[in-house]
């Protein structure tokens, strides 16, 4: 039993990390937030690339947490229909 002690310490204190974990986050709210709303793009055959355009002034710097929006813009889903597929992100959607 000795010989196996540290083993199961160790197994315990991972298991003890992961459920504190688990808590933690589900006490801060992290990752809860479900979209507002959903904006799905269709992206078609590429044409030409066109001229760069002008570098914008610097954005105001944005409230600290995973799901916060700046003014003006909403939490919500971008869907991206492509040729090859489809594939989904979340993010702040402006409008």
């Amino acid at each position: 039993m000795s010989r196996f002690l540290p083993y199961l310490l160790a197994i315990g204190a991972v298991a003890f990390a992961s459920v504190a974990g688990y808590f933690a986050a589900s006490a801060l709210g992290v990752g809860n937030q479900a979209p507002q709303i959903t904006t799905t793009v269709d992206i078609g055959s590429q044409g030409p690339t066109g001229p760069a355009g002008p570098i914008g002034p610097s954005g105001p710097a944005g409230a600290p947490g995973a799901e916060s929006c700046p003014p003006g813009s909403t939490f919500g889903k971008l869907v991206l229909n492509g040729p090859k597929g489809q594939t989904a992100i979340l993010t702040c959607i402006v409008g």
